[in-house]
């Protein structure tokens, strides 16, 4: 007799079975192939972008070690993803400034410190290259106000902006804001030992040179 109630449960069962197939079988085949096609996808995505990031870093190390690099950094800037793009603007503003157009190594410097898109970092070292590379004919007060902000607060480029700014103030005849920025600029704890050794050597020396102004800033 037990047999016969398992064979009736286990045609309930079936037959139950049947009819949520009938019913929802499609359903559960077109979630299954939405799972299969979204695995498919993202593993294709993957493998599309490190494909294109790999050609990428191709054609970028192709450009730079071109003969004529800068016109082909220029010829390829705009195919490249945005990381690669900001690289070759760089080495586009420094190969500018190593041809001596030191005008248009400026102009390239300054457009990266205005871009939006770039790493706040990465913008204000453009803008400190802008005031490095810039023809010696320049502004020179613009040119101090231009990295004003880097040189008064604390941040990683301080240093720089310091020991630029007293090379700006020596040209302008101002020792006075030469000396003050130079020492400023050896009271920083974390910049690195070449940037200090300079520093240290040049307040050394203009302290030497001028002795009743450097006097004045100890007082």
């Amino acid at each position: 007799m037990a047999d016969i109630f398992d064979e009736i449960e286990e045609d309930l069962r079936r037959d139950k079975m049947n009819l949520l197939w009938q019913r929802y079988g499609n359903y559960i085949l077109g979630l299954a192939v939405l799972i299969i096609i979204g695995v498919a996808g993202n593993q294709g995505y993957d493998y599309w972008h490190e494909s294109k990031t790999q050609a990428a870093g191709n054609q970028f190390f192709e450009a730079v070690t071109a003969e004529d690099s800068l016109e082909a950094l220029i010829s390829i800037e705009s195919d490249l993803p945005d990381g690669y793009k900001m690289l070759a603007r760089f080495r586009v503003a420094a190969l500018y400034a190593e041809e001596g157009d030191l005008a248009a190594a400026e102009q390239a410097f300054l457009d990266l410190s205005a871009d939006t898109s770039i790493d706040v970092f990465y913008k204000n070292t453009a803008l400190l290259l802008s005031v490095m590379n810039a023809p010696r004919s320049a502004d020179k007060n613009q040119r101090i106000n231009r990295i004003s902000a880097l040189a008064e607060f604390p941040g990683p480029l301080q240093g720089l902006a310091l020991e630029t700014s007293a090379g700006l103030y020596l040209e302008a005849g101002l020792t006075n804001k030469a000396i003050a920025s130079l020492t400023m600029a050896s009271s920083l704890t974390e910049i690195p030992a070449s940037l200090r050794q300079r520093i240290t050597q040049a307040l050394s020396i203009l302290s030497n040179k001028y002795a009743d102004i450097s006097a004045e800033k100890t007082e």
